[in-house]
């Protein structure tokens, strides 16, 4: 327990909504811990203006949405601002539950594609969808993102955090359909993409050459990176930025990367335009 307070004592601490109000962060955090442990059934928490999320123990990504507004806060309002400034095409790989597809449906007004492989974790996702009812916005696919299609197996006894997985995984596995961005998105622009594929980012760019290559494409949001990334990326014509939601500009990323996804942009002063033209937004008395 004293290990788990510190870690959330960090996160906030960290966080650019939870270090605005650590006080409101810390009573949301305690109320969960005594609610959760009392009812210990799913619960629908109320989010973002009319955008609700069902949270469960053990969805990390989730209940930090729940004590900070936004889990993911830079990339989160990043995704508000571009679909707040007008209509457009969202791609949510690695949907999880579902917490960006939301934000974007639900409170940006865009349409999405979203994709999840592992039976129980898509299962979740819709459950959000059809809580939010935005389920005509939202193209659900129940399959992996790779560079070839086929099928790959994955870990299903990892809460909603499972992964690809080798024939010498011990755990609980299960195969899962995959496809290529490129089959998937063929005579479609996604003009923001969200990739969290636990490591799988490399495969998934790999399948998604004609889709990249798309002048549309505004920008990436990826969790992973190495080397090829960044190659493959450059060699697409974005390049890497961090977004501060309070200016609504892009700064370099020197000395480290703020805590989120590696975010790629084709045309940094196109999309800056876009963003700060959105309305704005409020969570936990804080304007972004």
């Amino acid at each position: 327990m004293i290990e788990q307070i510190f870690r959330f004592h960090q996160f906030v601490s960290q966080h650019p909504l939870g270090a605005k109000n650590k006080v409101g962060a810390w009573k949301r955090w305690l109320r969960w811990q005594l609610g959760s442990r009392l009812l210990k059934a799913p619960m629908i928490m109320p989010w973002l203006e009319n955008a609700s999320l069902v949270v469960e123990s053990g969805m990390t990504g989730a209940t930090g949405n729940l004590y900070c507004g936004l889990h993911e806060f830079n990339d989160m309002a990043l995704v508000l601002h571009f679909f707040g400034g007008g209509p457009g095409l969202f791609l949510d790989v690695g949907a999880n539950i579902g917490s960006y597809s939301v934000l974007a449906a639900k409170v940006g007004g865009a349409s999405v594609i979203a994709l999840e492989p592992v039976p129980d974790t898509f299962d979740k996702l819709t459950r959000n969808l059809l809580i939010n009812g935005i389920q005509d916005r939202v193209e659900a696919n129940r399959a992996a993102v790779g560079d070839a299609p086929g099928s790959l197996s994955f870990s299903a006894d990892r809460d909603t955090m499972n992964q690809v997985v080798g024939a010498d995984y011990n755990g609980a596995s299960i195969q899962v359909q995959v496809v290529t961005l490129d089959e998937l998105l063929r005579g479609r622009t996604a003009q923001v993409w969200k990739v969290d594929v636990e490591g799988f980012e490399r495969q998934v760019l790999a399948g998604a050459s004609q889709a990249l290559a798309d002048p549309d494409v505004a920008l990436v949001l990826l969790e992973g990176e190495d080397a090829d990334i960044k190659s493959t990326m450059r060699s697409h014509g974005f390049e890497e930025w961090c977004y501060d939601p309070f200016s609504r500009r892009f700064s370099t990323p020197e000395g480290g990367l703020a805590i989120g996804n590696h975010v790629w942009v084709r045309d940094r002063e196109q999309v800056e335009k876009r963003c700060q033209a959105a309305r704005k937004f409020q969570l936990h008395d804080v304007e972004f």
